[in-house]
């Protein structure tokens, strides 16, 4: 019987049309304390089988990676985001410092 383990997820980032960090370094050196809220789409790449330990797992790379920049779409995303935690684990969201802003 082959077990399930945890999905991986691959090294490496999108090229710069798909990825929307290109372009604000030197936001993100000027004020390090900032935390990104940004919208992610992942695909699966492989499909892991160890054979002799009898696991297999998924291994997933970022597909598009696009940082949110206004309050209105962090606002947004944070509440799809916190439902969508709330479904999965039935516990309330985390207490992640962008909610307070």
């Amino acid at each position: 019987m082959t077990e399930t383990k945890p999905t991986s997820f691959a090294r490496g980032v999108p090229a710069e049309q798909a990825n929307g960090f290109y372009g604000i370094e030197d936001e993100l050196i000027a004020d390090p304390s900032t935390q990104v809220t940004a919208i992610v789409t992942y695909e699966v790449d492989e499909i892991v089988h160890k054979e002799l330990a009898g696991e297999q797992y998924p291994v997933v790379k970022i597909r598009h990676l696009e940082p949110l920049r206004d309050e209105k779409s962090i606002a947004a995303a944070v509440k799809l985001r916190d439902a969508a935690y709330k479904k999965r684990t039935g516990e309330n969201a985390l207490d992640l410092p962008e909610v307070d802003e």
